[in-house]
């Protein structure tokens, strides 16, 4: 819903972003103009009084309602030969937007030609249509920047285009419009909603090994001395502390990467496994309980970073889709709010095709899969997302209004589909521990009831 003007939000802990939508001195693309309400009203009572005017007849009033009807024509053809010159802005705050919650828009029009008095403006958005009945009114002066607040609810995860600008020209005397586009548009990004699992309590699921590996790591020992001076935004955990008493200054640790612990998170994103799958307003599937999947992978990922650990986000079949770094975790959750359904980087098991691979997993790193329905082959290929020594947790989600059950009845078959139940005991089976949940229940919850964190 686009909710406007409003009041400019209050200042937020990040800086909003300026999204530059048009700089361009081109004039606008229009429609053709047309008269208002009270332009019609005003030709009506024109065209009334030069049909009085003749009947009595009375001049005066025939000269009356021509003056009216020329009035309105001249509007008309005044509005066609404009030739409006916008120059828009676009602002979010906050600059990227989460998935289900809301951002601010603020739109700035600076006139530097053809264009003033009151205007109706509404933007496009990427996720859904907007009508004209949602546009605002501002008032512009040339030479003067004019701003109007949209309000975004209910944002849906991904890259979306917002843009362009759809003018209302509305002439002073308010008899005609003429509609018109300022071209332009900027991006607005909206990353997965990160929930809170325990205030960086570390997981369970990290397992003893990576956690001794993190312990060493994080202890700034001699295995490691290849160092540097300290540089602003170096993370203090890097600071090699018996190298900043021998130097006298901060040094940093320059090849601690490689000792930081490692997890796997794996999810599902064949939108056959996702029962409540459906065509999204862009065309591409759509899945109520994919989305929560996801929330679930990204806070899942936050929350291994915090503890120092390295997250790759792969599919059953092993591609790589986002990779969180202690370091930046802002690439990762944009990396995820790009991620679709049947993503193309998956590989298609049934067509024997080959994606961006992850790295092969390492001795005791953890894994945790998120998945729903899958297939056999996509079964078999997730145990290999396991290496010696690791710890495995299956979450194996149902969207709350049930999930279709397509196993056959006289057994199994390398593409047939499986429903949640039957992924979870075949999970189990496999020496995964499972746990069950529906895209209705709320993740921290989840995840914290399920012992997957613990203080």
């Amino acid at each position: 819903m686009v909710d406007g003007p409003q009041a400019p939000p209050a200042p937020r802990a990040s800086e909003p972003r300026r999204a530059e939508a048009a700089r361009r001195l081109s004039p606008t693309r229009g429609g053709v103009p047309r008269p208002t309400l009270r332009g019609g009203a005003v030709v009506g009572a024109g065209l009334a009084l030069i049909v009085l005017g003749t009947i009595l007849p009375a001049p005066a009033l025939v000269f009356a309602g021509t003056t009216l009807v020329v009035l309105v024509v001249a509007v008309l053809v005044s509005l066609l030969l404009r030739r409006p010159r916008l120059v828009v802005t676009r602002r979010f705050s906050p600059d990227r937007g989460v998935a289900g919650w809301s951002v601010d828009e603020t739109v700035t029009l600076t006139a530097t030609g053809g264009a003033a008095g009151t205007m109706g403006i509404r933007d496009d958005v990427g996720w859904r249509r907007t009508r004209p009945s949602e546009a605002v009114g501002i008032a512009l002066v040339p030479g003067r920047a004019s701003s109007a607040v949209f309000r975004h609810d209910g944002l849906p995860r991904g890259r979306h285009r917002v843009g362009p600008l759809h003018v209302d020209l509305i002439e002073s005397f308010g008899v005609a419009r003429r509609r018109v586009v300022a071209p332009g548009v900027a991006e607005l990004i909206v990353v997965p909603e990160v929930h809170e699992l325990g205030g960086g309590a570390e997981s369970r699921a990290l397992g003893d090994g990576a956690r001794r590996q993190r312990e060493q790591s994080l202890a700034g020992g001699d295995d490691d001395p290849v160092t540097r001076q300290y540089r602003r935004g170096d993370p203090m955990r890097r600071v090699h502390w018996k190298a900043s008493a021998r130097h006298d200054e901060l040094m940093v640790r320059q090849e601690e990467q490689h000792g930081l612990p490692s997890a796997r998170l794996v999810l599902a994103v064949a939108a056959d496994g996702w029962s409540d799958s459906h065509p999204g307003p862009d065309g591409r599937s759509a899945s109520e309980a994919f989305e929560w999947a996801v929330s679930v992978v990204a806070s899942l990922g936050v929350e291994s970073g915090r503890s120092g650990s390295v997250t790759q986000v792969t599919t059953p079949a092993g591609d790589l889709l986002a990779r969180h770094d202690p370091d930046s975790p802002s690439a990762y959750l944009e990396a995820l709010a790009d991620l679709a359904l049947d993503d193309l980087r998956r590989i298609d098991l049934r067509a024997g095709g080959a994606g961006v691979v992850a790295a092969p997993p390492a001795p005791r790193e953890p894994v945790v899969a998120v998945v729903s329905g899958l297939r056999a082959a996509e079964i078999e290929a997730l145990g290999r997302s396991r290496a010696v020594g690791s710890s495995a947790v299956a979450l194996v989600v149902s969207p709350p209004l049930g999930f279709r059950e397509t196993s056959p009845v006289g057994g199994e078959r390398a593409d047939d589909d499986l429903g949640p139940d039957d992924v979870a005991d075949a999970l189990r089976e496999a020496g995964w521990r499972v746990v069950t949940a529906t895209s209705g229940d709320p993740v921290s919850d989840v995840v914290v009831g399920a012992g997957l964190l613990h203080d």
